[in-house]
């Protein structure tokens, strides 16, 4: 009877055992290399192997038996049951309606009518006409005289005068009566027939249902445990190691301070390890030249591969080139998103005026960092038109060919602001408010507007100032706007003294502050208003 709990007990304390002794893998491993590593890192890798162990394990098994169970049947029977049913009629009723007809009216109305009238006229006609010739002379171009004969004609003798009756139609009105067909309407009682409707009850035999229990054998399964049955598991046998060595080429010499990193990785099995290595180095860049075994030992020999390509270091690795003005002062600004220490980049930017194609402005930079690089450019115009051409060459060992060239170009002409400048001075998560500085009267208000500050973008900022009362209730302390350029302080902070608003609040009072941040430009955003609140509480 105590047989089996024994023989599980052993079994799980057998179990329990192999695997605690069963020692940590090393499938993953990152080797650094450093100057004082020279050209050759090694590590040693590791995979445990297990074998398979037999042992009894009970089971478990279907075993049927009866039982009677019970279960209901629904079983049909007849009733009488009563409903209502709409039973539809016909009912006369009235209703009104306006109808059409003709009476005969005396009616009256003016007319324009036509009379002629007529008078006589004075009618003369031209007494005889008396003709005669004139001769005129002259002399022409050649020197020549030449002479002309034309005939004058004038009226002479008496007037033949006599008077002529003239006629025309006059209007005038006049009044006319008599009697017309004249369309009325009148209001009539009409009738028409409507379908109604009248519950009436009535009865009608229906099948129904009620529930009846019945009984019936059935064959259900129960689970029994039996013993026993042979099983397999893993169990730990040995740990099998796998040396790795990586070789770097002679000419890839690490400085002091430099690091690369190698990442092994160990899979497979004892009988076919497969070791896979990756190099991180932002120096140079590596291929594998081959792999070998010395003896247990795998080697991995690398070799030299261009680091920086126009792929990875090329004409989209310098963003946004572009020049801008604030405040009047011209600033050519690009971003630089490549940084390695054997990797030297000189930048040479020339600004041209596009009418005259004069250079204007030439500066020669150079670095090995990522970051953003601006060039001051006092000497340019915000009126003006300018091209502005950026000439990149990088340099060193793990460049491609060694070299590396590119040009960026932009240009500039001054222009209304684009939509996403338009977005950006709208958005409410530019401006923050940072903290209080100083206690009552000396309290300071500091806050960030990360917009540009631009001569042509008026901004204001008006600070609401209330405060907690101990009722639960908010009171209003003071409020007063100021303009950007009046608190600006050093760097982008922006500062409103709280006596500057006339407020003076106690020690430890809680302040809610309200900032409505007002936005104008006549050049740029027109009747356009830019307004939004910025909200904290103290």
């Amino acid at each position: 009877m105590h047989a089996k709990p024994l023989f599980g007990a052993i079994l799980t304390l057998l179990l329990g055992v192999s695997s605690f002794a069963a020692p940590q893998e090393k499938t993953q491993d990152i080797i650094t290399r450093e100057l004082s590593n020279g050209n050759t890192v090694r590590t040693e890798m590791s995979l445990n192997v297990y074998r398979q162990e037999p042992y009894q394990a009970e089971y478990t098994e279907q075993v049927p038996y009866q039982v009677e169970e019970t279960y209901y049947v629904d079983v049909p029977y007849q009733t009488t049951e009563t409903y209502y049913e709409n039973v539809p009629y016909t009912e006369r009723v009235a209703y009104t309606d306006t109808e059409v007809y003709w009476d005969n009216d005396y009616v009256c109305r003016n007319v324009t009518k036509y009379r002629q009238e007529c008078h006589n006229e004075r009618v003369c006609a031209p007494g005889g006409r008396v003709c005669q010739p004139i001769t005129e002379c002259g002399t022409n171009a050649h020197g020549e005289r030449i002479c002309k004969t034309r005939n004058e004609c004038r009226d002479e003798g008496p007037r033949d005068c006599r008077d002529v009756p003239q006629c025309r139609q006059v209007p005038y009105t006049d009044r006319e009566c008599g009697y017309e067909q004249v369309r009325k309407t009148r209001t009539v009682t009409k009738y028409r027939d409507e379908v109604r409707y009248r519950q009436e009850l009535r009865t009608r035999t229906v099948t129904k249902y009620r529930q009846e229990a019945r009984t019936r054998t059935v064959t259900k399964y129960r689970e029994e445990t039996r013993c026993c049955v042979t099983k397999y598991r893993d169990v730990f046998d040995h740990q099998f190691t796998q040396p790795v060595a990586v070789i770097f080429p002679a000419e890839a010499v690490l400085l002091a301070g430099e690091v690369e990193k190698i990442q092994v990785t160990l899979r497979g099995s004892e009988s076919k390890p497969d070791v896979n290595i990756s190099v991180r180095s932002d120096i140079f860049g590596y291929a594998i030249d081959q792999v070998r075994m010395d003896g247990r030992e795998k080697v991995f020999v690398l070799k030299l591969v261009p680091k920086w390509t126009e792929q990875n270091a090329g004409t989209a690795t310098v963003q946004g080139l572009k020049l801008s003005f604030n405040k009047g002062q011209g600033k050519v600004v690009f971003k630089e998103t490549v940084a390695s220490a054997r990797l030297v980049s000189v930048y040479t930017l020339e600004i041209r005026d596009q009418q005259s194609q004069a250079v204007i402005l030439q500066q020669r930079l150079e670095g090995t960092e990522a970051k953003v690089f601006e060039v001051a450019a006092p000497e340019l115009a915000r009126e003006g038109k300018y091209s502005i051409l950026l000439h990149v060459e990088r340099h060193g060992v793990n460049v491609t060919n060694g070299a590396l060239t590119f040009d960026q170009t932009a240009s500039y002409e001054k222009k209304e602001l684009d939509q996403d400048e338009i977005q950006n001075l709208k958005n409410k998560d530019q401006v923050q408010l940072m903290e209080i500085e100083g206690h009552g009267a000396e309290s300071v208000l500091v806050f960030r507007d990360q917009t540009p500050a631009a001569e042509e973008i008026k901004s204001t900022y008006k600070a609401v100032i209330w405060k907690k009362l101990s009722n639960g209730k908010i009171e209003w302390l003071g409020e007063k706007a100021f303009a950007r350029e009046d608190i600006t302080r050093a760097g982008d902070e922006l500062a409103i003294a709280f006596k500057a608003v006339g407020v003076n609040p106690a020690v430890g009072t809680k302040i809610y502050i309200d900032l409505v941040v007002n936005r104008t430009s006549a050049q740029y955003l027109g009747s356009q208003k830019v307004q939004f609140i910025v909200s904290k509480t103290f």
